[in-house]
């Protein structure tokens, strides 16, 4: 009998800790690996030639990333590169999607700002994410932003939020478990 009981005991523990909890702070440091991907690439794939400049409205981006989603859901973002034709006298480009970042549905993506900052501090967006974008260029730069999630818990707990600040020069990345720290 004692045998059962024990091995009841450790299947429950074995059930409790193989559950995934995804934390915001988790889901900054998964951004973060994104954004220092979009960084990568864009160095890695060189300038953007100027007729193509022109024709993507004077922009030398190379990658960028989007998302979608409503403020408070959990969004999907996605990485795009810049792919030129390779006529070199051709405008032509499209982008093309190289990898995505799902936010597990325990995480709320809250709001972001096109500055880096704290929350309150900062100017956010009121709109969706389908108006979040954020480029990297082949110098290495990367425009800044700071992104706010949550935890779908109603109790605030000591992972309860966290946000990631992302510096133009060289793509640095800020990751704070809350939203007010400097």
């Amino acid at each position: 009998m004692t045998v059962i009981v024990i091995l009841g005991i450790l299947a429950t523990l074995s059930v409790l800790y193989l559950k995934p909890r995804t934390t915001p702070m988790d889901v900054v440091q998964r951004f973060g690996d994104l954004v220092r991907e979009a960084r990568r690439e864009a160095i890695n794939s060189g300038p953007v030639r100027a007729n193509v400049v022109v024709a993507n409205g004077n922009s030398k981006a190379r990658t960028c990333i989007s998302a979608a989603g409503a403020l408070g859901g959990s969004p999907t973002f996605s990485l795009q590169r810049l792919i030129e034709n390779p006529t070199p006298t051709s405008n032509a480009f499209t982008w093309n999607e190289t990898q995505t970042l799902q936010i597990p549905s325990t995480v709320k993506g809250m709001t972001y700002a096109n500055v880096v900052g704290t929350n309150p501090g900062v100017t956010v967006s009121s709109a969706d994410w389908s108006s979040f974008s954020m480029c990297c260029f082949p110098n290495g730069t990367c425009q800044a932003r700071s992104l706010f999630f949550e935890n779908m818990k109603t109790t605030p707990t000591r992972d309860y939020r966290a946000r990631i600040s992302i510096l133009p020069l060289g793509a640095t990345t800020i990751t704070r478990p809350d939203w007010t720290s400097p």
